[in-house]
């Protein structure tokens, strides 16, 4: 795979450190500092990450399966979470070549609207089912930004390990 921004051939991804990535982000959405709106999803954002740049090992299913451990945690609706990741994944897979040719920051604009969707979502299915909607949890779109914004870092802490070093030593073969 080539980095697009530097222009240099990165390294396989190793599965380990990708399933350690999406484990320390489950960790860190499962920390106790509420549910508001300026808090970020972290898992989503790995998940993200990872079905654009390795859809071949982190697929539709790993989102679902994250997303019913989020709904277990936040005691929602069961499937609330799990509908919403896979469907992210689902459309983060079909945009892979689209986004991963874009710089970062153009990437954060086009990711937008997937936070957007995994963010109201639950929003909008309490409203459809319960027929109150209630304002303050439309602070969302607060917390797709945030996401949006953090994405550039997320880029270069999750590739972080497959780059290859600029200064090549020629008796190295890799």
């Amino acid at each position: 795979m080539i980095d697009f921004q530097s222009g240099y051939i990165l390294r396989p991804a190793n599965r380990l450190f990708i399933f350690f990535s999406l484990l320390c982000a489950l960790l860190l959405n499962l920390l106790p500092i509420g549910n508001y709106g300026w808090v970020p999803d972290w898992l989503i954002i790995c998940i993200i990450f990872w079905n654009i740049h390795q859809h071949r090992y982190v697929g539709v299913i790993i989102a679902f399966a994250l997303g019913l451990l989020m709904d277990v945690h936040n005691s929602d609706l069961l499937g609330l979470h799990a509908f919403s990741y896979s469907l992210v994944a689902f459309l983060a897979i079909s945009w892979h070549r689209r986004i991963i040719a874009l710089n970062v920051l153009t990437q954060a604009l086009h990711l937008l609207p997937i936070f957007l969707l995994v963010s109201l979502f639950p929003v909008l299915m309490h409203w459809i089912l319960s027929g109150e909607l209630y304002w303050w949890a439309l602070t969302g779109s607060i917390q797709a930004l945030i996401e949006a914004m953090l994405w550039p870092l997320a880029t270069r802490i999750l590739l972080a390990p497959q780059r290859r070093p600029i200064d090549v030593d020629h008796n190295r073969p890799i």
